[in-house]
């Protein structure tokens, strides 16, 4: 369910007892949000969600706005905090023989995003299936963006267990133009050296080559948006990490940790492949069981394809009449996209959509 109508009336009006209201908002919508969890908690309903770049309604994506999902729970959900600290010791609520799926919401400019989705694997292994996304503002500024009854947190993630069972696309549709490449030296989230050289050369060489255009006239990131990187997995597509900032010692800020020595290529994007993944990765989850689906598509696909991505939602839209489904086409334009793949494993995808359909 989508609401345009910012008024914390609207809202609550459309809560549910007994299942976890998972509340979704563009971060320009003009609500405020502590007043929205006092209510819940003075009527007795669960809420959690966060604050996304934009959402997604049906063929359109908006900067202002509400997504609204009735999550089947016997959990409240769960917020984990001190995550950009380091603080990965923690415990979850324990899965009950019904629990098929499990959503996530965490801050996506924090840094250990990978070491937490690697710590929160270990505890739920392959037993649920999970989607969910970075939260954070379009500005790439950290501020809270994650929430439950209980507050608003920064540095956290959030926590949900269901009863429903899920089916997962996953594709981005980038292709490799150079590669690949040692990441020799890195650090979190920070690319220091390519190849035993400094990583911005590295990068700069290859981008500027291609594009024929010069960072030193250019934002980073209005280059960069075009040439992700693409860590090396065995017969699949590579999982895409986004190069954001450059610091003044030539390292790379990716959102998402990149391991030492990884292998990395750098991406270019044709817009006809990336919207042809979506249809893809929408294909692979709608089915004529489906329910209800979230689309998780990160809003670096936006910048990209700019008056184009409207048509990428488009083709979501098609295969969700194809199967003979009513219900409507919904969800966030992320920092971050985070799925299972068809092996169980839990990661954290940039560039990349995610398509999971409930039953």
């Amino acid at each position: 369910m989508f609401l345009l109508n910012d008024s914390i009336l609207s809202i609550t009006h459309h809560l549910k007892p007994d299942v976890t209201n998972l509340l979704l908002f563009a971060e320009k919508t003009n609500i405020n949000i502590q007043e929205i969890i006092d209510q819940a908690n003075q009527n007795g309903f669960k809420i959690a969600g966060g604050i996304f770049p934009m959402v997604i309604s049906e063929r359109e994506h908006l900067e202002a706005g509400c997504v609204v999902k009735h999550i089947a729970s016997d959990h409240d959900p769960h917020i984990v905090e001190g995550i950009g600290q380091g603080k990965l010791d923690f415990k979850l609520p324990q899965l009950n023989e019904d629990d098929h799926s499990c959503l996530i919401f965490l801050d996506g400019l924090m840094i250990n995003i990978v070491r937490f989705l690697e710590r929160l694997y270990e505890q739920y292994w392959d037993r649920v299936d999970y989607v969910g996304a970075g939260c954070g503002s379009l500005s790439l500024q950290q501020t809270p963006c994650v929430f439950d009854n209980t507050g608003i947190y920064q540095d956290a993630a959030l926590i949900i267990l269901s009863k429903r069972k899920m089916r997962l696309g996953v594709k981005h549709g980038w292709r490799k133009i150079a590669g690949p490449f040692v990441a020799n030296k890195t650090e979190g989230n920070k690319v220091y050296e390519l190849n035993w050289c400094s990583a911005f050369e590295v990068y700069k060489e290859v981008v500027e080559a291609h594009s024929k255009v010069s960072f030193e006239n250019s934002d980073f990131f209005s280059i960069a948006k075009g040439f992700p990187f693409g860590m090396y997995k065995e017969g699949k597509e590579d999982i895409v990490r986004d190069p954001i900032a450059v610091n003044d010692d030539g390292s790379l800020v990716c959102v998402g940790n990149i391991s030492q020595n990884v292998s990395l290529n750098i991406l270019y994007g044709d817009s006809q492949k990336l919207i042809a993944s979506a249809f893809v990765a929408a294909s692979e989850s709608v089915d004529a069981l489906t329910k209800d689906i979230l689309i998780v598509d990160c809003i670096s696909r936006v910048l990209y394809l700019e008056d184009s991505f409207n048509e990428e939602l488009r083709t979501v839209k098609q295969v969700i009449q194809k199967s003979g489904g009513s219900f409507p086409s919904e969800g966030v334009l992320s920092i971050g996209e985070i799925s299972s793949s068809k092996e169980g494993y839990l990661e954290l995808y940039n560039k990349t959509i995610v398509v999971s359909s409930f039953h």
